[in-house]
């Protein structure tokens, strides 16, 4: 019994740790996404610098809410994958190791997706420079929107696409496969897994580009969505019914241009 309690104790210590980098990054991105609100006369409440920021600065801040976001948007959705890691791992050591292996499961996670983060924020970069984004960090170009739906919806029918779900669908196969005992085996295989998340969702977070990449209501929707899309069986078609709804949404927004 005192075993039992033991591991409740040391789970749910998980779970709230996991829980509060969550909430903590959200927290983040509502006070960011305030600061850049537009006042009554359309103006940033964000107040300008003295001097414009040189280009490492801007990517630097990029970066920062682009991997802030993808913990606050991507780790609920890996939340199923880290809770059975987290139950084979308790199996193979003890208590202290599993929690730690764990632990290095989702840094190798997180790892991935900061990765990505880095490709996001070179271009948002690209984009903003090109003026091709508002300040809410919004398409301000209706080809832009255009081509980034088509792509994204046309990648939901790719079998690479299919793969990588796959992998995100059943990790428990996954794990079977790609099982490595001790503290780099589970940050190896924490990489190893967000690497195919990121090939699965990569498309999809580029429609934030789309919508603001600071709307915090697009945010949460796209997350509750990613995480439908791991956990829904596939006989649902979620993946080929939310590509026909982006390929219709972009057909629109091309359409639109040329009436």
């Amino acid at each position: 019994m005192q075993i039992d309690a033991g591991r409740w104790r040391s789970r749910l210590f998980a779970v709230g740790s996991l829980g509060a980098m969550i909430a903590l990054s959200w927290l983040y991105l509502a006070r960011m996404n305030a600061g850049m609100m537009p006042d009554h006369g359309g103006m940033a409440h964000m107040t300008m610098p003295a001097m414009p920021p040189s280009l490492p600065e801007q990517f630097l801040a990029a970066f920062v809410m682009w991997g802030i976001m993808m913990v606050a948007m991507m780790l609920p959705t890996a939340l199923p994958a880290v809770t059975m890691f987290d139950n084979l791992a308790r199996r193979r050591a003890s208590m202290s190791g599993a929690m730690s292996s764990t632990a290095l499961f989702v840094v190798g996670y997180i790892a991935a997706w900061t990765a990505y983060s880095a490709v996001a924020a070179a271009g948002q970069i690209a984009l903003s420079r090109a003026a091709l984004l508002t300040p809410m960090l919004e398409s301000a170009s209706v080809v832009l929107s255009a081509l980034i739906l088509l792509c994204a919806g046309v990648f939901q029918f790719t079998a690479f696409k299919d793969a990588c779900l796959s992998k995100c669908r059943t990790p428990f196969a996954f794990f079977l496969a790609e099982w490595r005992d001790g503290m780099a085996g589970a940050l190896r295989v924490g990489f190893k897994h967000g690497s195919y998340c990121v090939g699965c969702c990569w498309a999809v977070m580029a429609v934030m580009f789309v919508v603001g990449a600071m709307n915090l209501i697009w945010m949460a929707a796209l997350t509750v969505f990613m995480l439908g899309e791991k956990v829904a069986p596939a006989r649902w078609r979620v993946r080929e019914l939310s590509g026909a709804a982006l390929v219709l949404w972009g057909l629109a927004v091309g359409i639109s241009l040329v009436r």
